[in-house]
């Protein structure tokens, strides 16, 4: 009986420390993509909202989702609570007010900000390079994007994208 047991714990450990390292090989780590800090502004107040798309080809949802802005963490949320679809990609956000970006972030009143996104799928960290980008966001603000660089009117109809009226 000790030698059944004792072959037992033998093939236990074997099995753990082969298949160990071969099942953490196949973990895919998550990408951040499409990382930005988009903005609005309505009477000449400023609301921001810093946008990320967390994928995992895994399917694994992320342990946790940070923006660090200017070096201080801030958790991020879903922008749809029911998308739990990692594969093809989970938009997470933190929408903050001016006053909140300031008092966070002081120099933004002058545009100087840094930030990064940071998650974790349960196998590692993964952590954006850092940006001081800011993009208008447009969709928010009822904008359209389409034709802004000009052309896309049929000849002759009088409608052009520079809305010079040629």
């Amino acid at each position: 009986m000790r030698k059944l047991i004792a072959l037992v714990a033998v093939i236990l450990f074997v099995v753990t420390v082969f298949a160990s390292p071969i099942a953490a090989a196949q973990n895919t780590p998550p990408l951040l993509e499409g990382g930005a800090l988009l903005y609005t502004f309505e009477s000449n107040v400023f609301s921001y909202k810093f946008q990320v798309t967390y994928k995992d080809a895994d399917g694994n949802l992320p342990n946790y989702l940070f923006v660090f802005i200017n070096g201080s963490r801030r958790a991020m949320e879903k922008k749809d609570i029911t998308d739990n679809d990692s594969r093809d990609g989970i938009v997470y956000v933190l929408e903050l007010s001016q006053d909140e970006l300031y008092s966070i972030a002081p120099k933004a009143k002058e545009w100087q900000i840094e930030y990064w996104f940071r998650t974790n799928d349960g196998h590692g960290p993964v952590t954006t390079n850092k940006s001081n980008l800011f993009a208008l966001d447009a969709e928010a603000m009822g904008m359209s994007t389409s034709n802004s660089a000009g052309g896309g009117a049929t000849p002759g109809t009088g409608g052009g994208g520079c809305g010079c009226g040629r």
